[in-house]
C-alpha cells in the first residue's frame, strides 16, 4: 500500500499537465491522446508478459525496483525534453516499466490475503493509489503557484519543476520496494485446476475482460481529452483543473472501500453491476452538460465508478480465472490498458472533428456516451455469473 501511495503521487504530478505542456508545443488533440494511448499501449504488452513470466518463474517482487529506477530516469529526461516526441517517447518508456510494477503489486496484494478479505485488500491497496493521486494532483497546483512566485517564471517552467520532484518521489518508491514480502501459494498440480475450462462455463470472466476494456476508456479520456476540454472549453486554468483531479481521488478512495465491503459480503457480480451501472449512466449524461459546476459533479461519479470498478475487477479475475494469477491478473490490467490506449486517440479524434456544440450537445465529447451505452449493454451478460460465482 505505501508502494502504491508513492508511485501515484508521482505519476499524479506528471499526467495531468502533459495535455497542456504538449499542447503549447503547437500539438493536435489526437496527438495529445498519443500521449496516453504510447503510455497505455506499452503498460498493456508488459502487464501480460510480466504477470505471465512470474508465474513461471514463481517470482514476483524483483520487477518492483527495475521499474521505479526507469522511472527516475525518464523523470529527468523528462526535464530535458524540448519537442513532442521527446515526450511520447518517455511516455512510451513509461509504460513500459508501469507493466512491470502494478500488476505485479496487484498480485502480491492478492496472494498476502485472506479469501474473504481479499476484494478489500485491493480496495485499500488502490485506495492508498488514490489518495497519492490526490495528493500529487493538490502538489501540481501548489507547486505551480510556489515556482510562478519564487523564481518569476512561467507556467511552462513549473512544468519541467515538476518532472524532477515526479522524480524524487520515485526514488522513495524505489527504496521501498526493497522491503516489500511476497507469499506466493505452492502450486496444486492437479487435472481439475490446470485443465481449461470451457468458455460457456467462463462467461462471468469473459464479461468481467469486456468490462475491463470499456471502463478502462474512461480513465484515459479524463486524463487527455477532459483536460483539454475543461482547460479550453470552460476556461478553468491548469492549477484548478488539477485540484477537480484531486476531488475525483478523493471521492474514489472512499468509494472503493464501500463497493470492496459489498463484493466481499454480497457477491463480485452486485459489486460490478453497481459501478458498471454508475459508470455507464454518468458517462451517457457528460456529453450533454453545458454548466462547469454540473459537469465536475458528473466528472467525479465518473471517476468514482470507473476507480471503484478496478480492484474488483481484479478480485474477480482471481476467482474466476482459475489458478494462474499472475497471468489473469496482468491479462485484465492488459485489456483495462488497451482501453486507455483506444480512448484517448478515438477522444481526440472526435475533440479536432466537431470543434462546435451541435444545440446542446458537446460533439468533441460525444465518445463518452457512446462509450456508457456499450458499458450499459455489456452488463447485461453479468447476472447469469452470479449463479456460480460469488465471493
Amino acid at each position: 500500500m505505501s508502494l502504491a501511495f508513492t508511485g501515484a503521487v508521482g505519476i499524479a504530478l506528471i499526467r495531468p499537465i502533459l495535455p497542456i505542456f504538449t499542447r503549447r508545443m503547437g500539438v493536435t488533440g489526437f496527438q495529445v491522446g498519443a500521449l496516453v494511448s504510447g503510455f497505455m499501449f506499452a503498460r498493456a504488452v508488459a502487464a501480460y508478459i510480466c504477470g505471465r513470466f512470474s508465474d513461471k518463474i514463481e517470482r514476483r517482487k524483483v520487477f518492483l525496483p527495475i521499474g521505479f529506477f526507469a522511472y527516475i530516469i525518464s523523470c529527468i529526461v523528462l526535464f530535458f525534453s524540448r519537442n513532442y516526441f521527446d515526450v511520447l517517447f518517455i511516455s512510451i518508456f513509461q509504460g513500459t516499466f508501469s507493466g512491470l510494477i502494478w500488476p505485479i503489486a496487484q498480485v502480491i496484494t492478492i496472494e498476502s490475503s485472506v479469501k474473504s478479505f481479499k476484494t478489500r485488500a485491493l480496495s485499500f491497496y488502490f485506495a492508498s493509489g488514490s489518495a497519492g493521486m490526490s495528493i500529487g494532483n493538490a502538489l501540481i497546483g501548489t507547486t505551480i503557484i510556489f515556482v510562478m512566485f519564487l523564481f518569476k517564471a512561467d507556467e511552462n517552467y513549473a512544468f519541467r519543476i515538476i518532472f524532477l520532484l515526479s522524480g524524487v518521489i520515485y526514488l522513495i518508491g524505489f527504496f521501498i520496494s526493497f522491503f516489500i514480502t511476497e507469499t506466493i501459494p505452492k502450486r496444486v498440480l492437479t487435472r481439475e485446476i490446470e485443465r481449461k475450462v470451457p468458455v460457456k462455463e467462463n462467461s462471468g470472466f469473459i464479461a468481467v475482460i469486456i468490462l475491463g476494456f470499456l471502463i478502462g476508456i474512461i480513465p484515459g479520456l479524463i486524463r487527455s481529452i477532459i483536460v483539454l476540454y475543461l482547460n479550453e472549453q470552460f476556461l478553468i486554468p491548469t492549477k484548478n483543473i488539477a485540484f477537480i483531479l484531486m476531488a475525483i481521488n478523493i471521492s474514489a478512495l472512499f468509494s472503493m472501500l464501500f463497493f470492496s465491503y459489498l463484493s466481499d459480503k454480497k457477491g463480485i457480480v452486485k459489486g460490478l453491476l453497481i459501478v458498471g451501472f454508475i459508470t455507464g449512466i454518468a458517462s451517457v449524461i457528460i456529453p450533454f452538460i453545458n454548466n462547469t459546476f454540473l459537469l465536475i459533479i458528473f466528472l467525479v461519479i465518473l471517476g468514482t465508478g470507473a476507480r471503484s470498478f478496478t480492484p474488483i475487477s481484479r478480485s474477480g479475475v482471481s476467482e474466476l480465472g482459475g489458478r494462474r494469477l499472475g497471468q489473469n491478473i496482468g491479462l485484465i490490467n492488459t485489456v483495462n490498458n488497451l482501453g486507455t490506449v483506444i480512448g484517448p486517440l478515438a477522444g481526440g479524434f472526435f475533440y479536432d472533428l466537431f470543434p462546435k456544440p451541435f444545440l446542446f450537445i458537446n460533439c468533441n465529447v460525444l465518445i463518452f456516451s457512446f462509450i456508457g451505452i456499450l458499458i450499459l449493454l455489456s452488463l447485461l451478460f453479468l447476472p447469469g455469473a452470479s449463479r456460480r460465482h460469488t465471493i
